[in-house]
């Protein structure tokens, strides 16, 4: 008889410790999730910088090291160098699970930024349009504060989905 209760108690317990750390678990878990609602996909590609990454656009897909992230632009590093306006990206893929909170004080430059110093080295460079993904092939002419002037044809920046060249503007 009294191994049978003794029996008993250890279930008794055994489920008790179980429900104990089930609860933390959930805990822990409902941490997790707060945590996670307050991570920002900027702060997860700068926790990708220098990692290998795979970014989605509505044309095209690219594949590279994430190598410089700014105000509105990712810079995608390959066998070419893709600026990817961040407002025209679809899907991003990295081994990264790290997010990184800190700004750089180059996060400031955008896409006017990476096409003045493009024009200034007199770099051939390729814009892929928003929406219609057109292409327009050639060296910039003049950039405004909010548009490019590339090959006779005025684009507006907000228009720009990517930007191929040969060379990374932030290197």
């Amino acid at each position: 008889m009294d191994e049978r209760i003794d029996a008993f108690l250890d279930d008794l317990e055994a489920m008790h410790t179980w429900r104990e750390r089930h609860a933390r678990r959930g805990e822990f878990s409902d941490e997790l999730a707060m945590q996670a609602a307050e991570r920002t996909l900027l702060e997860r590609l700068r926790g990708s910088l220098g990692e290998e990454v795979r970014v989605t656009t509505e044309s095209r897909e690219i594949t590279g090291t994430a190598a410089f992230l700014g105000a509105g632009i990712c810079v995608i590093a390959g066998a070419e160098v893709t600026i990817v306006s961040l407002a025209c990206l679809y899907e991003l893929r990295t081994g990264s699970r790290r997010h990184d909170h800190g700004a750089g004080a180059l996060e400031k430059l955008g896409m006017g930024s990476a096409l003045r110093r493009l024009a200034a080295w007199h770099e051939e460079i390729v814009i892929e349009l928003r929406a219609t993904g057109r292409t327009i092939r050639g060296r910039t002419d003049m950039v405004a504060a909010d548009y490019v002037e590339i090959a006779g044809r005025i684009i507006p920046l907000s228009r720009i989905a990517t930007v191929q060249a040969r060379v990374n503007p932030f290197a």
